[in-house]
């Protein structure tokens, strides 16, 4: 439903389940940050649950712990979202609360001190983790032009600065009821969750949006990077441009992607792990984006490897295009994909995340179309993708190695 402050509400029922989910997904995230406000959308999702109008302090939490439910948050490149997993008669408040923390946030200046250390200690963690340190580079490389290069987590010196009155310039330019999506997922009464939605978030005064961040990346030359750390392994994202979340190539991207590199019967696992024994662990994504997608693969390894692993990723990825593509693989990927996005969809929380995600990517007919797409994929569909997106010339390798490797 679309009301008339710009607000859009999804209403999924379902009476065979005792549970509900609020969702509240806002499109704001890394990609609507300038340099000096790089990780604010991040810290900002830190504080929104930290005291609002109606519920000060910690009483949002409380009330949700005390129903038995589960509050958290999340931030991504392209939105932030909040939500509350509860027992379906708890429902009605949870929407309340969200509600408040959405319209009425406080940022009280001694929570925003006390979440600058938890969000900097955050930001250090993340820094000593190898796979997000080369999946940080892989992005800033992939992505030269885009706004996707932007970093979700930030740095420690834009979140240890930044004032009351920047967080709230903030917050007040991008939460606004043009920019949410309520998503209700379980076992409720649709009428009377409609009404509160329309009394609560409704009411949020109408505001016009900033226009949308580049997040269109033309095809470029790749690059090979090599970096070294306090790591006692390798660690390697090889991967190239892919299609946008509004082209039909996202539906064979998934089957490519799975075929490629994904489980134990994959193309790239029995030829790096089982048949050469050149990696430790390897696996393979396709990441959906709002803008101009990716498709990367990552490898664990040691570092005398690393020729062997690039060249070995290049020769699975040419057999493919030359056509060597058994109908089983396309069956494998199939039934995989299948039983995945089954699962996804298993619970409330679950069918409010996917359906609420691809509604933000203004693409909703996903959901209804995933399955037909990917049931009616052929071996010729994956072929002419990989024809399509992958050039040696493109691919990027970002590679972190221990820092007395020699290679």
């Amino acid at each position: 439903m679309k009301y008339e402050n710009g607000l859009t509400s999804i209403l999924i029922n379902n009476k065979n389940t005792l549970t509900a989910t609020a969702i509240v997904f806002v499109r704001v995230g890394s990609v609507d940050e300038k340099p000096f406000q790089s990780g604010l959308s991040h810290f900002l999702e830190h504080l929104m649950f930290k005291g609002s109008k109606n519920y000060r302090g910690d009483l949002m939490g409380r009330n949700v712990e005390n129903m038995g439910g589960y509050i958290n948050a999340a931030t991504a490149k392209e939105f932030t979202m909040y939500y509350i997993n509860i027992q379906k008669d708890g429902l009605g408040e949870s929407i309340k609360m969200l509600a408040d923390a959405m319209q009425n946030p406080l940022f009280p200046q001694d929570e925003i001190d006390r979440e600058r250390k938890v969000v900097i200690e955050e930001i250090q963690r993340h820094s000593d983790n190898p796979a997000a340190v080369i999946y940080e580079k892989f992005y800033e490389t992939v992505y030269e032009a885009s706004a996707l290069k932007n970093s979700i987590i930030g740095t420690p010196q834009v979140v240890a600065n930044v004032s009351r009155e920047e967080i709230y310039g903030y917050y007040k330019t991008h939460y606004i009821p043009a920019k949410m999506i309520v998503v209700v997922s379980g076992n409720f009464d649709e009428t009377a969750v409609e009404k509160l939605i329309g009394e609560t978030f409704g009411k949020f005064e109408e505001q016009s949006a900033s226009p949308d961040p580049m997040l269109f990346e033309k095809v470029h030359d790749g690059k090979d990077i090599i970096e070294y750390g306090k790591v006692e392994t390798g660690y390697m994202l090889t991967g190239f441009l892919g299609p946008a979340i509004n082209e039909e190539d996202i539906y064979t991207a998934d089957t490519a992607v799975n075929i490629l590199g994904s489980g134990k019967s994959s193309r790239l696992y029995k030829a790096l792990y089982e048949k050469k024994h050149l990696v430790y662990s390897t696996d393979s994504y396709f990441m959906t984006e709002k803008g101009t997608g990716n498709i990367c693969i990552i490898s664990v390894f040691d570092s005398k490897n690393l020729k062997k692993i690039k060249d070995e990723i290049k020769k699975q990825i040419e057999y493919i295009i030359d056509g060597g593509i058994a109908e089983e693989e396309l069956n494998r990927a199939t039934l995989s994909i299948k039983t995945n996005w089954n699962f996804s969809l298993e619970t409330p929380f679950g069918t409010a995340d996917n359906i609420g995600y691809w509604h933000l990517m203004d693409n909703p007919k996903f959901v209804t179309e995933h399955m037909k797409k990917i049931e009616s994929m052929t071996v010729s569909d994956i072929i002419n993708f990989f024809k399509k997106y992958y050039s040696p010339a493109t691919v990027s390798n970002i590679a972190l190695l221990p820092s007395a490797a020699t290679v």
